[in-house]
């Protein structure tokens, strides 16, 4: 007997060194989870793109070598003497061509202006880096919550296995004492039978639980990424109910208040509403550009060209030259206006799906704080129900010895007393995961 309650509780302690928190299990996922993992790349190339559009403000340079060589034919008539018939005489060509011709040159390339293209293409990327931090903020609430979910899913099902065993536990030893009964002629047939089948009805729904529970590790593994997770800790269901009673006695008012209150939390700090703010104003630049169609631009470019001859020794004839290049758009055939239009309505587009999305989003998130609120009063009044089912049980119970009710109300009484054991247990991983889910709606 003693070596069984040492094994027990080196078991526990085993499960106790090997369990791991929600927050731990929140941070592995951080290094781990392959969706998160493509977010952090997606915003690291955003912040790389708006580094590249950063550079379209510097210089270019660039250094150029060709090598040009032409054939005989072209070669002799290029360099045939001039003949002059009249006089008989002949002068030899005043430009002679090299049958190979080595050029090198450096070339210097600045934009100075192109209808503002490089400056809203610059804030343009600027945003999309920013767009790209709030996906990625965004995805980490998600996977956050993901991960809360299966972990008090696994938890919430432990503690229903638990209770499940322990209505098994009951119904045999309910079963067992009929059985006598009926063995000495003192209870029906029927009575042995209802516990039997209620014997079963344990079984299956103890069984489906190991099923359900075998699931959500599955899917837990593949959120943290790793092959073997650890299990997750327990926790104390009752240091909520500070919280459940609080909520559970607001009066209407003080109610209001909170929602109010919460809901310009989320207006300020969601990133959902900053991804959708963010959509609008990369249209704005987008038509500021279209409209940058209709303006001059003006880029600058020098070269200087420090060999030109027959010889590839970098010294020969130089010379350098400096371009201006001055472009105005006179006529595109409806090109540039057609943008223009084009731009117009695709902002116009974007707004009005963006203030749509965001109240469809504020009243998600309204329901959803009213929702913690009903979880809250579901939890208090669970907890109501089961004293009552307790009461009741031990009712019962008594008047079942003494043979004043019968096995089918016994059974009533088991029926209500574990359902109701379910049911605030149930509550209470309802309202904790509902805490959570408020969590994606703020930063």
């Amino acid at each position: 007997m003693k070596k069984a309650i040492l094994t027990f509780i080196l078991m526990l302690m085993i499960t106790a060194l090997s369990a791991i928190t929600l927050e731990e299990s929140i941070e592995l996922a951080k290094e781990n989870n392959k969706e998160l993992l493509a977010e952090k790349s997606a915003f690291r190339s955003a912040d790389w793109s708006k580094k590249n559009a950063l550079t379209n403000f510097f210089p270019k340079a660039s250094f150029n070598s060709t090598m040009v060589r032409i054939d005989d034919d072209t070669y002799d008539q290029a360099n045939a003497p001039i003949q002059i018939p009249d006089i008989g005489m002949e002068f030899p060509s005043m430009f002679p061509v090299y049958k190979t011709t080595y050029s090198n040159d450096i070339s210097i390339q600045q934009s100075i202006f192109n209808g503002g293209k490089v400056i809203l293409g610059y804030q343009l990327a600027k945003l999309a880096k920013k767009q790209a931090y709030l996906a990625l903020q965004s995805k980490e609430k998600d996977v956050s919550y993901a991960i809360a979910s299966t972990y008090f899913g696994i938890l919430k099902l432990q503690d229903l296995q638990t209770l499940s065993q322990k209505s098994l536990k009951s119904t045999l030893s309910h079963l067992e004492s009929v059985q006598k009964n009926y063995d000495v002629g003192t209870a029906k047939k029927s009575d042995v039978l209802q516990w039997q089948v209620k014997q079963k009805n344990d079984e299956t729904a103890l069984s489906e639980i190991g099923n359900n529970i075998d699931e959500l590790y599955g899917f837990w593994q593949i959120l943290l990424g790793k092959e073997e997770a650890e299990e997750p800790s327990k926790i104390d269901l009752t240091k909520y109910d500070s919280e459940t009673l609080q909520y559970a006695v607001m009066e209407k008012p003080e109610l209001e208040k909170a929602a109010d209150e919460f809901l310009t939390e989320v207006e300020k700090t969601s990133p959902t509403i900053q991804t959708l703010e963010l959509a609008e104003k990369m249209m704005k630049k987008n038509y500021c550009m279209a409209k940058g169609e209709f303006l001059p631009s003006l880029n600058l470019q020098f070269s200087y060209q420090f060999e030109s001859d027959d010889e590839l020794d970098f010294d020969g004839e130089d010379n350098w030259n400096l371009v201006a290049a001055l472009s105005v758009p006179i006529f595109t055939s409806g090109t540039n206006y057609s943008n223009l239009i084009k731009s117009k309505y695709d902002l116009k587009k974007t707004k009005y799906e963006t203030e749509s999305a965001q109240e469809n989003y504020m009243v998600t998130a309204k329901n959803v704080f009213y929702k913690l609120i009903t979880k809250a009063r579901t939890v208090e009044d669970n907890k109501t129900a089961l004293e009552f089912a307790q009461e009741n049980h031990k009712i019962v119970n008594e008047l079942y010895t003494q043979g004043m009710v019968t096995n089918t109300e016994l059974m009533d009484a088991e029926a209500m007393l574990f359902g109701s054991e379910m049911n605030l247990v149930a509550s209470y991983y309802d309202y904790i995961l509902l805490k959570y889910e408020i969590k994606k709606y703020t930063d």
